[in-house]
């Protein structure tokens, strides 16, 4: 395959417009670096050229291949090509394709610095990105660095504020669509359901699924968690389980790790663990109320403040809230108290503290990156040892061997079942997916028909209460809303309300 590059100096004044007030009041930052133009000749099946400033993929196109060529075509054109990603595993990704990668929240961290090389930059899944973060990243750029944004509109959108790539794409943003999917292909009965679930077509997909025997319908909650637990436990060599939400993701895990320990697959000899779980309901906006937080609640600090005396990397736990206030008082490591503005630092996640059993066999998922280990979040393993004094040895999926003690790294969990948004990514031989039609309806849509179904190379089976409400169920469509959008809105209401 060969690929050609042209460098094309459109400027982003007309996208620029689309993001927020905020984002317009720091326009003239943004306006500097331009975007870049690729031109692809014998890409898949197209004729002639292709060009763009962005690529939507869908899943399981060939992207790891084709960024592998576009970083050898710039480097040759004398561009230090180097990728960014909302996620680290994304990032990883980015990494098989030879690509320098780091994550978009450590390149907007790096402190300012004067490079004469022109670059690259790639921003892969950049449908996860907040406006905010696309924003920074475009004010860093130098005039002579281009960009390429590579996302899906069709996949699940991030938790922060905005949607820039898919406010590009409908503002013109010269876009390229890679639309070959390949993860199915030798199965080609499920690839079309996949690509028909790519397109939107729910009712087609869910079609062929039914009719290749992939739906099986079990009313009782418990007793689908069952069955799927024993399917599991059957196969379980590269099988994911997929769910909408925490507590029926939780619940499968219990249910699946029971069934192999009865199985003797996993060991009978559980070791409690104080394991650190994401607060998934906590967006950016909530982590500077006080109100938001909870007694024993565990923060982690990326930034850290030498005015407050939060040293970066480090953790606290919260031991009081004063909501009228807006303060928060935190336990740090060493047992002394400190009381701060949580509007007043960035970078905190938040965790509550729950505990688990391990044991050997027991399928292991990181909640959290870690760079001394060189794993990412989700990244997955199977426990291969377990010390009195917690001491952890797994195997990774990707063959490498990590150790770690649970007392100190404690961002893991059970790694049989996933949200779907967990799950963007994930490939798996076989994909088990528990769609409970009483689920919040945001929670089940055709974003998550789309990723849930596509992470299973070569089988996908749908567990459901109700198959003849899949159709109206997955064909809900759950769409941010940005800043823009929002003002337009609220102006709207106004003027019709100053009618009346």
């Amino acid at each position: 395959m060969q690929i050609k590059v042209r460098i094309d100096s459109r400027p982003i004044q007309r996208w620029a417009r689309l993001f927020s007030k905020q984002t317009l009041l720091r326009a003239a930052r943004v306006m500097g670096p331009t975007l870049v133009a690729l031109t692809f000749a014998g890409v898949a099946h197209a004729q002639g050229t292709m060009d763009f400033s962005g690529a939507q993929t869908l899943m399981g196109t060939f992207k790891t291949t084709l960024l592998k060529s576009v970083r050898e075509a710039a480097e040759k054109r004398g561009y230090v090509v180097e990728g960014f990603a909302p996620t680290s595993r994304a990032a990883n990704q980015l990494r098989d394709a030879g690509i320098s990668a780091d994550t978009l929240q450590g390149f907007l961290v790096r402190p300012g610095q004067t490079n004469p090389d022109r670059h690259l930059y790639l921003l892969d899944e950049s449908s996860l990105a907040s406006t905010k973060q696309v924003r920074d990243f475009l004010a860093k750029l130098e005039s002579s660095d281009r960009v390429l944004l590579i996302g899906d509109t069709r996949q699940h959108q991030g938790v922060e504020a905005g949607k820039p790539f898919e406010q590009l794409v409908n503002a013109g943003m010269k876009t390229t669509q890679l639309d070959q999917i390949v993860r199915q292909r030798a199965v080609p009965e499920l690839l079309k359901a996949v690509e028909h679930l790519s397109r939107g077509e729910v009712a087609e997909g869910v079609a062929l699924l039914e009719q290749q025997g992939r739906v099986t319908e079990i009313p009782d909650a418990q007793q689908r968690i069952a069955a799927i637990a024993r399917s599991y436990a059957a196969n379980p060599d590269n099988t994911i389980v997929v769910s909408p939400d925490n507590a029926s993701r939780r619940l499968i895990n219990q249910a699946v790790r029971s069934e192999l320990q009865a199985l003797g697959t996993v060991a009978a000899e559980d070791h409690a663990m104080r394991v650190l779980a994401p607060r998934s309901d906590m967006t950016g906006a909530d982590r500077t109320w006080a109100a938001r937080y909870a007694v024993n609640d565990v923060l982690h600090y990326a930034r850290g403040s030498q005015d407050i005396g939060i040293e970066k990397q480090s953790y606290t736990k919260v031991v009081a809230t004063q909501s009228k206030d807006n303060l928060l008082t935190v336990q740090k490591e060493d047992g002394t108290t400190v009381t701060y503005n949580p509007a007043r630092l960035y970078g905190v996640t938040v965790y509550r503290e729950l505990e688990r059993e391990f044991a050997v066999g027991d399928r292991l998922s990181f909640t959290a990156p870690s760079k001394e280990l060189g794993v990412a979040n989700r990244d997955l393993g199977t426990v291969q040892r377990i010390d009195k004094d917690g001491q952890l040895s797994v195997k990774m999926d990707n063959g490498k061997a990590v150790s770690f003690n649970a007392n100190q790294m404690r961002h893991f969990d059970h790694g049989y079942a996933v949200t779907s948004h967990s799950s963007q990514r994930l490939t798996a031989e076989r994909v088990m997916v528990n769609l409970d039609s009483h689920v919040h309806v945001d929670l089940i849509n055709k974003r998550f028909a789309y990723v849930a179904v596509s992470r299973g190379s070569h089988d996908a089976h749908i567990y459901t209460d109700n198959a003849a409400s899949l159709v109206e169920k997955l064909s809900h469509d759950v769409v941010k809303s940005s800043a823009l959008q929002t003002g337009q809105q609220f102006a709207a209401d106004q003027s019709a309300s100053l009618q009346l």
